[in-house]
């Protein structure tokens, strides 16, 4: 593919690295011609030098010819412009880096209509969702980066029978917000149907929204997630959307920061989200004040890497239960280990992730093949004018048996579909789906004349198959 990365600071140059080590073509934008001269000498990259919001730096970058823009600059309102500009000028997809303050206003105004941005790229945001799943509990996930924030899922364990196993999913009273997304039997997973039963020693994924979800987990005599004690140290915007997702979860949070008027900030900004203490968390004193042993986690989570090392080391010390350090460079990470750090998230790598599932083209606008593995994708995927997907209610719409259609958001509202639900041109569907089916998926939402033909020769080959001579 034809990406172009607009920003060559250190999430663009190290997104440009990987996307260069898997053979797509890059072109990068800068400002600054000694980050260029820098991705010049070290990658196979072309560059340009402007103002990634200019239209005639982006002509002179190709835009037009590009598969994939990504607005990686450290401006957010940049990011939006030159998304907007590049979509204008011809680019086929686009991504933009964005801050906290976009998702939160989502609500109010949907930004990635207003500039026609496929996808928000929000590094701290992302960062704190996979901090979260770890907390969550060991083996959940959380899918809160899809459907705009409204959608998880979770794994859970059927440890016992109850009044809900052994009963056809469609005969069972489950909210209209949740899905049972997958059974995974004896270490086959499938993608659950209305015929299947969830039987004792099942591992099932829900999906939906956080309240149906432990709605679900009564049903099946699952205990809700135990309530978590959480110290964080490091005031910027990773932890102030951990704060956020944490306490959403009914978790007790602690934040720590060195600076007393940022503290002070703080201390006003969260005091129903969060307790917010003065303090340097390098100090050894200053975390036995705050009695360690009623921590279930420490999450370091300032900006600099050397201080959340540090930070987890004395968190160690004085025998707190569980340490996750925030570290961006990947040279780190064989010596945390070797220091004896519990866990380590590094923002670039969640990035990575997310950039790898955009590698798409047509209706397929994400595909994450990491939650579930197994051969089944968590995907999502747009509408297009005159796609068989429009045409029908779901139920006549042949959609695969192994795909499952968890949500769609039409005008930045999540909707939860049933069998009689008509999705529109431009709506966003998650869905689950087996590696198998995932064409036939994607086909459902393409545009009817977009979709490849089969030759007379392949339909005649499929005839004398289906004869059996």
């Amino acid at each position: 593919m034809k990406v172009l990365i607009l920003g060559g600071g250190t999430v663009g140059s190290t997104i440009a690295q990987f996307l260069c080590t898997e053979g797509h073509s890059v072109t990068v934008v800068d400002q600054n011609p000694e980050v260029l001269a820098r991705i010049d000498t070290e990658l196979d990259a072309r560059t340009v030098n402007g103002n990634a919001s200019v239209a005639s730096t982006l002509f002179k970058a190709d835009v037009a010819s590009q598969d994939l823009c990504l607005a990686l600059t450290n401006s957010h309102e940049v990011n939006l412009v030159a998304s907007d500009l590049a979509k204008t000028m011809g680019a086929k997809r686009t991504a933009a880096r964005v801050y906290a303050e976009v998702f939160k206003d989502l609500h109010r105004i949907d930004y990635r209509k207003c500039f026609r941005v496929d996808r928000f790229l929000g590094i701290e945001y992302l960062t704190a969702m996979e901090i979260a799943r770890l907390i969550r509990d060991p083996g959940s996930m959380m899918i809160e980066h899809f459907a705009q924030g409204y959608a998880e899922m979770q794994e859970v364990i059927i440890l016992r029978a109850s009044n809900a196993t052994g009963v056809p999913l469609e005969k069972l009273k489950l909210p209209g917000t949740v899905r049972i997304g997958s059974i995974n039997r004896d270490g086959r997973i499938t993608i659950a149907t209305a015929s299947d039963t969830i039987n004792p020693g099942d591992r099932i994924t829900i999906l939906g929204e956080t309240q149906g979800i432990e709605g679900v987990k009564k049903l099946f005599d699952i205990a809700p997630s135990k309530r978590k004690n959480v110290l964080i140290a490091g005031g910027g915007e990773i932890a102030l959307n951990l704060v956020d997702v944490l306490k959403k979860r009914g978790n007790n949070i602690t934040l720590l920061e060195s600076n007393r008027e940022r503290s002070n900030t703080l201390s006003r900004e969260l005091q129903s989200s969060a307790t917010v203490l003065l303090g340097d968390a390098r100090r050894r004193r200053v975390l036995m004040d705050t009695c360690p042993a009623n921590f279930d986690y420490f999450v370091a989570a300032t900006s600099d890497d050397e201080t959340n090392i540090m930070c987890c080391l004395e968190a160690k010390s004085v025998n707190m239960k569980t340490a996750i350090a925030v570290v961006k460079h990947s040279d780190y990470g064989g010596m945390v280990k070797r220091l004896g750090i519990d866990i380590t998230v590094s923002p670039f790598e969640v990035v990575r992730r997310q950039v790898e599932g955009l590698l798409h083209t047509g209706a397929l606008s994400f595909a994450n093949p990491y939650l579930l593995g197994h051969g089944i994708d968590v995907v999502e995927l747009t509408a297009q004018e005159n796609s068989p997907i429009t045409a029908a209610p779901l139920k006549e719409c042949g959609i695969p048996r192994q795909a499952l259609l968890a949500a769609v958001v039409r005008e930045a509202t999540p909707q939860h579909p049933s069998a009689d639900f008509r999705i529109q041109p431009g709506d966003m569907a998650v869905a689950l789906v087996h590696k198998e089916e995932e064409q036939r998926l994607v086909e459902l939402f393409t545009d009817r004349n977009k979709i490849p033909r089969q030759s007379k020769e392949t339909l005649a080959e499929t005839l004398i198959k289906s004869l059996g001579q």
